[in-house]
């Protein structure tokens, strides 16, 4: 029974519609982003027909690239904004949602933590 019988299957095979179409328009953006296009033009390139949906990924790429740039890389707000052609405000208030993010994340995981007489 030592046969790995996950061997032959796509690395995508356990990869919802969303992950796959959050991928792609992460990419989409990185491409638009490296070809020097602003934040708001690169994600153009996001093909969903969904115009809330897209509103959605969009502000959701912009904290990928808040994560990946400012807490990773420790690059300033305003820095960031102005490479990617944001207005430092929207920046500001996609980095607060972030933390707000976390912060709920965290309050539920400690009382689900306590009603399983974990603390």
């Amino acid at each position: 029974m030592s046969e790995q019988w996950y061997k032959d299957l796509p690395e995508d095979a356990f990869k919802t519609e969303t992950d796959k179409a959050y991928e792609k328009a992460l990419a989409a953006v990185r491409k638009g982003l490296e070809n020097g296009l602003d934040f708001n033009a690169a994600c153009e390139a996001i093909e969903i027909g969904d115009e809330k949906l897209k509103a959605g990924f969009v502000d959701d790429m912009l904290k990928v690239l808040i994560a990946e740039e400012h807490f990773g890389k420790d690059v300033s707000l305003p820095d960031l904004a102005k490479k990617l052609g944001v207005p430092v405000e929207r920046m500001e208030a996609a980095r607060k949602e972030m933390l707000e993010d976390v912060q709920e994340t965290s309050i539920k995981a400690f009382y689900k933590g306590l009603r399983a007489g974990n603390a």
